[in-house]
């Protein structure tokens, strides 16, 4: 049986409430504990919210309005684990029992959110189309401009503490905008600045005003143009911004991979970050669905923790649903990004997690061994 739209909301909400405690970040887990008690029916279909600044965006044409503009000023709290400030193995006892029943209120839909979530990465509405610099752009906008805007973001996202899922949820929205509508050159920072703006209203109820995504292009772009931007996205997008990220099954996928050690469950998570915000540099990796980069992203960042272990079981194999065979190309090609991206000159990933634990420094193993490249053969893994 599929959710109904309001219940996906609800235990989507829930999730992150979820993902939010074992952050150990109880403001945000209060908070996304607080939006699965509300979750609207437009919320699981992720209906952007409405900009009430002069230049007012387009109200979407069924749903109604959605969620209120925050004060003056206002900024997204503190971005989740991979953005956190807590020192290194000092964990937090502390647990929030909202939190708690939340985690267990997903467990009986676990299965049916899965095939949700599935069913929308791979529906060919959502997916943007692989050479759309040419086959759209003409050549106007070409793939390295796209790195480059890619790289921005991470960068103005992380120094404001916008949390990591609105920036990959923003290169969807650039990437799908532009395999639709050709636009200048000139307007590239426009749309990947109200792109973040939709992205960050979906992500957290706390969120820059239109004026900021204006003042972070140092004023190149007004504020009204910013929401007119806003507006185009959503009416391409047919206000259908809630499709899911590689960032949205990682969190899935590494729920099923956490012992009890906090800190080395820690550094698995930043390395899985950091590799999948790498891949958003690339365009390259438009051609994966989402779940397999994030596979192929919790293979990788395993491996180079631990390179004589074996990434992949049966527990792991089951919980993604993927054998190694089904992810094997995607994780050659993420093992050779991160092996790359010590000479690029896109830096604002590495640079960002140089700083969270160190986990862009570390060194992975040239070649990974062949045999870790290979099927399971027995029930015994």
């Amino acid at each position: 049986m599929v959710p109904t739209t309001r219940s996906v909301a609800r235990m989507e909400a829930a999730a992150a409430a979820a993902a939010a405690a074992e952050e150990q970040n109880p403001d945000a887990a209060e908070g996304a504990a607080d939006a699965a008690a509300v979750a609207p029916d437009a919320a699981a279909e992720g209906e952007a919210s409405r900009e009430p600044d002069e230049g007012e965006a387009s109200r979407e044409p069924n749903e109604g309005e959605a969620s209120r503009e925050p004060d003056e000023g206002e900024v997204s709290r503190e971005p989740e684990a991979a953005e956190g400030s807590r020192a290194p193995g000092a964990a937090v006892a502390w647990r929030n029992p909202i939190v708690d029943a939340a985690q267990w209120a997903i467990v009986p839909y676990a299965e049916d959110i899965d095939q949700y979530l599935r069913a929308r990465e791979a529906d060919p509405r959502r997916r943007p189309i692989i050479n759309y610099d040419q086959a759209i752009q003409r050549g106007n906008i070409r793939m390295n401009m796209r790195g480059t805007l890619v790289n921005w973001l991470v960068g103005v996202a992380f120094s404001n503490g916008i949390r990591n899922g609105a920036v990959h949820h923003a290169v969807s929205y650039v990437d799908r905008f532009l395999s639709r509508n050709a636009i200048n050159r000139d307007n590239l920072q426009l749309l990947g600045a109200a792109a973040l703006f939709v992205a960050s209203k979906y992500e957290d109820i706390r969120h820059p005003k239109a004026r900021w995504f204006s003042s972070i292009t140092n004023d190149t772009y007004t504020t009204r143009q910013v929401v007119e931007m806003e507006a185009d996205i959503l009416r391409t997008l047919n206000w259908d911004v809630g499709s899911p990220t590689a960032i949205t099954f990682l969190r899935r996928f590494l729920t099923t991979c956490c012992g009890g050690n906090r800190s080395r469950d820690r550094k698995l998570e930043l390395m899985c970050n950091y590799l999948a915000e790498l891949s958003l540099l690339d365009a390259y990796y438009i051609r994966f669905l989402p779940s397999i980069v994030a596979a192929a992203c919790l293979f990788v960042a395993k491996f180079t923790i631990n390179p004589k272990t074996r990434p992949w079981n049966l527990t792991v194999q089951r919980n993604t649903g993927y054998k190694v065979s089904d992810i094997k190309d995607c994780v050659h090609a993420i093992h050779n990004l991160q092996q790359a991206d010590r000479n690029s000159n896109l830096k604002a990933v590495r640079d960002k997690y140089g700083i969270l634990e160190s986990v862009s420094i570390i060194s992975s193993p040239q070649k990974i061994t062949a045999s870790f490249l290979k099927d399971l053969k027995y029930a015994s893994g």
